[in-house]
Parts: C-alpha cells; sequence; structure tokens
C-alpha cells in the first residue's frame, strides 16, 4: 500500500503545484520535519548504494551481461524478454508491497482511469530501476577494464605472453628446423600456462 500512496501523493503534489497554491513561508528555512526526512533519505541512498554493489557483484558473478538487459520493447529475444520480466517482477516484489504489486500487474482495461495513472506511475518507477541497473553494470564492467589497463603486467605475465607467442610464431612456420616439434611440445607443457593467469 506504501507505494500507493506514494504515487498518489506524487501525483497530488504535482496537482497542487499546477493550481498555483502558496508557497511554503520562507523555505530556506530547515524545520524540524524536513531536516528529519533528509536524514532519513541521506541513510536510505547510503543502504542503497552498498546494496546496489552488491547486487551488481552478483550478477558479474553469474555471467550476467548489460546485453542480457534487453529493451521493454524487445519481441524477438525470447529469453532477453523471459529474464527482462523476471527482473522486473522482483524488482516489484522487493517493494514489500502487495497492493502496488497486484496493481502493477493488473490488466489495464480492468482499471478504473485513476488506478490506471497510479499503474503507470509504478511501472516508470520499476522501468527506471531496471534501466540504471543495466547501466550500474555497464559503469562496473568498464571500471574493471580501465583497471585492468592501467594495471602494468607483472614479469610473470609477461614470461607468459612472451612463452605463448612463441608457441603462436613457431606453429605459424611452415619450414622448421630439426625437433622443432619437440620444442613446440615442450613450450606447451610449461606449468607457467596454467598456473599464471593473465587478465588481458
Amino acid at each position: 500500500m506504501k507505494q500507493v500512496k506514494s504515487a498518489v501523493s506524487a501525483i497530488t503534489q504535482v496537482s497542487k503545484a499546477l493550481a498555483n497554491q502558496e508557497p511554503v513561508v520562507n523555505p530556506y528555512s530547515l524545520n524540524s520535519e524536513v531536516i528529519n526526512c533528509i536524514q532519513e533519505f541521506s541513510g536510505l541512498v547510503d543502504k542503497a548504494g552498498k546494496a546496489g554493489e552488491k547486487l551488481v557483484d552478483i550478477l558479474r558473478a553469474n555471467g550476467i551481461k548489460p546485453h542480457h538487459f534487453v529493451a521493454f520493447n524487445e519481441t524477438e529475444d525470447k529469453q532477453g524478454a523471459s529474464f527482462r520480466d523476471n527482473v522486473f517482477h522482483n524488482i516489484v516484489i522487493g517493494w514489500g508491497d502487495k497492493v502496488a504489486e497486484k496493481l502493477v500487474f493488473a490488466d489495464p482495461k480492468t482499471l478504473k482511469e485513476s488506478d490506471k495513472a497510479i499503474q503507470k506511475v509504478l511501472r516508470d518507477k520499476a522501468r527506471k530501476i531496471y534501466n540504471n541497473l543495466k547501466s550500474a553494470l555497464q559503469r562496473s564492467l568498464d571500471n574493471a577494464e580501465k583497471k585492468a589497463k592501467a594495471t602494468p603486467a607483472s614479469k610473470t605475465v609477461l614470461a607468459l605472453r612472451a612463452i605463448k607467442q612463441a608457441i603462436k610464431y613457431l606453429e605459424d612456420v611452415k619450414e622448421g628446423y630439426s625437433n622443432m616439434p619437440s620444442d613446440i611440445k615442450a613450450l606447451k607443457a610449461l606449468n607457467i600456462l596454467t598456473c599464471v593467469k593473465d587478465s588481458k
């Protein structure tokens, strides 16, 4: 119910603003109600930020990429559409508001005009969260890539790259020297190929 009330409140506030209601006296002065709301909002933003970082890490760990977050008008990509609808559904469930949940997934044809307006506000809110999640995942991947490029390779990684390059060069030689296949085999048997990881 809180999501519905929030949507109704937003619509009411816009209506009041359009009606040119009298402005609040001295808007530069913060009363206790405003101060408490600012502090509460700040705390929620901090918690949301940490929760968002954790979610992005979990998404990456499960192999989920930004391209999996297809657009809301996508119909050809069946897997992508199913993934999108599943994420959208769980975003709404996460609000913990059964009334809002029922309203979001209701058939618009069965709703009166006022409820349709609220439904649109709620659906737009969920879509925004979905798109923000995709953007956060993309930023995380971009930052990781920049960090990897900025970090100089260690000597063992440089050695690994040199060995891989040597193997490639030797395998590309059409007319090699005697025992060259043995050298290639020996290079491929080196432990460095399996023990050292290269992020490049």
